[in-house]
This record gives structure tokens, C-alpha cells and sequence, in this order.
């Protein structure tokens, strides 16, 4: 897309200042939109070099550094980047951001294009905030002589984590998504309810009994929050996952007609419910368990 393409593009950071988040705009240059389109371009070169369609972001997958993965921005577990996106009007700062350095957490760009459209790109910085605080250990050639620079530097990484759409987040970088989203302690705060509504769609399983298991645990919410999402969940049978179950060792009870894993074993029920638990049985031994930390359907 040509730098031509965008009316105008702003840039802005993220804050926490004696426990309030913070977002303000910081003015720039044409020198700065320039790199921060740069960034953007790069950002799709990436992206769209990927191979496939992309996938639906799982809290619970293990991803790596670049993937191509997407999320609706209205999901109940982004309302912090719903809020970023649609703010009317985010004031210009009056910070100094050498001595708030330490305390920003990501730094956005807002790309306005001609034909109305709109596009945040978001960043956790890696190299932004450590360059503020040293820039009396940087040189720079002026005259054919190296001298010191004492002016405060920023320097922008190569892309961008994610960009937000009207509707949907690209995202590039799952690990700096989900540090700025803040979703794991999103998705726990909304658990326990998100556990309890799962009795709707599976009537045989006591999720009422796991709500509170869920609510306190990381590890269980992700799987939770990745089990609500699955199109099939209606159609799971009863007695496949008890002999599923009992396979993998994992200890449950049937009361009142419905399945009830032991205390110990929540996690890896939750991890069979959400296909990441499995046995191979190719030698005389007995059948090794595995958990996967990342699938991917192939039929």
C-alpha cells in the first residue's frame, strides 16, 4: 500500500502512571511516519508471506515467534484494544518520555487512509524504552568525528505486534499480543461464568463443578476459553469421553448422569475436551500420553 494511500498517521504510547493507564498521542515528524509506515509495510510483507489462511488466535496454543493469526476485536476478552480503537479523541501528551520510560508499556500508530478506513498498530517496545535511558552510551559520525549523543533517542522496532481493524486483529507476534491485551488475566477474570454457561452444550459434564476450579487457575481458563470456542462441542459423545478417559488414566466420576473429573485430574480432562491430550501405543510397552502444546488439524 503507498504511503500515499494514508491521510495522515499519528503516533501514541501507553502508559502506567501511579496505577493508571495512560494513552496519549506524541507529535512527529514526517521523518517518523515515514518509519512508521515502513514498519507497517513490513508488518504485511511478513505476515502475508505466511503460508495459508489465517488462523483463529487460541490463548491456550503454544505459538511461535511469526504466525499468521487473526481474532475478532469485538471477542469479551479484548476490551482494552476495543477501547484504544475506538477512543474519539486521545489527547497529545504532555510527558516528558525520558522519565516515563519504564513505565510505557506498548507504543501504537493510528493510520488513517483516504478512502475513511482506519488502522492501529500496536508494539511492545524492545528496543524503545532501553534507548532512553542510555543515550549517553551512543555515538553517532558528525564531521568525520564520533561524538556522544545527548539528546533522549528512540529507536522503533522493525514491525509491529498486531493491527487492529474495524473488525478484526491481524496478529504477527502472538507473545507481544497477548502481554498488551493483558488476556490471560481477561480470560480468568470471565472464567468461572464461561465454565458455568459450557453446561448448555454439555450436559453431561459437571462444569458447574469446575467453575471454580477454572476461576483460579491460568492454565485451566486458557483451556476454557479455547473449549467455548470449538464449533463441535455439541457433538461430543459421553461414553467416547469416558473411554477417552480411562485410556489417558485420567480420574473421573459419573454423578447424576454426569462426568465428573477428580481434583487432580481437571487440567487433563479440560486438555482432552480441547484435543491436546493423547496416547501412542506402538510398541509391547504401555501406551505413552503426550499433551500437545500446539495442533494442527490435518483431516
Amino acid at each position: 500500500m503507498p504511503f500515499e494511500d494514508f491521510r495522515s498517521i499519528e503516533f501514541g504510547i501507553c502508559s502506567i502512571i501511579d496505577g493508571q493507564e495512560i494513552i496519549a498521542l506524541i507529535p512527529i515528524d514526517d521523518s517518523v511516519r515515514q518509519s512508521l509506515y515502513e514498519m507497517h509495510e513490513t508488518f504485511y510483507n511478513t505476515y502475508l508471506a505466511i503460508d495459508g489462511n489465517p488462523l483463529l488466535f487460541e490463548a491456550s496454543e503454544k505459538y511461535g515467534q511469526d504466525e499468521k493469526l487473526t481474532i475478532p476485536l469485538n471477542n469479551q476478552n479484548l476490551n482494552s484494544l476495543n477501547n484504544l480503537y475506538n477512543q474519539p479523541n486521545i489527547p497529545v501528551s504532555n510527558l516528558v518520555l525520558s522519565e516515563i520510560a519504564n513505565k510505557i508499556t506498548y507504543y501504537f500508530a493510528v493510520f488513517h487512509h483516504i478512502n475513511g478506513a482506519k488502522q492501529i498498530a500496536v508494539r511492545r517496545p524492545s528496543q524503545f524504552k532501553g534507548l532512553l535511558k542510555k543515550h549517553n552510551k551512543l555515538i553517532q559520525l558528525v564531521d568525520d568525528t564520533l561524538k556522544v549523543v545527548v539528546d533522549d533517542i528512540f529507536k522503533l522496532d522493525i514491525d509491529f505486534d498486531f493491527i487492529i481493524h474495524e473488525l478484526v486483529i491481524d496478529i504477527l507476534h502472538p507473545t507481544g499480543f497477548t502481554f498488551i491485551a493483558n488476556i490471560e488475566e481477561e480470560i480468568l477474570r470471565t472464567a468461572a461464568d464461561a465454565t458455568r454457561l459450557l453446561t448448555t452444550r454439555i450436559a453431561f459434564v459437571n462444569f458447574n463443578y469446575l467453575a471454580n476450579y477454572v476461576g483460579h487457575s491460568k492454565a485451566a481458563a486458557k483451556l476454557i476459553a479455547s473449549i467455548k470456542s470449538r464449533e463441535d462441542l455439541e457433538r461430543t459423545s459421553m461414553e467416547k469421553l469416558i473411554a477417552k478417559c480411562q485410556s489417558l488414566n485420567v480420574l473421573i466420576r459419573v454423578e447424576n448422569e454426569q462426568i465428573v473429573p477428580e481434583d487432580n485430574s481437571v487440567i487433563h480432562f479440560l486438555q482432552i475436551l480441547d484435543r491436546r491430550e493423547y496416547d501412542v501405543d506402538l510398541t509391547d510397552d504401555n501406551p505413552e500420553i503426550f499433551v500437545a502444546s500446539s495442533r494442527k488439524k490435518i483431516s
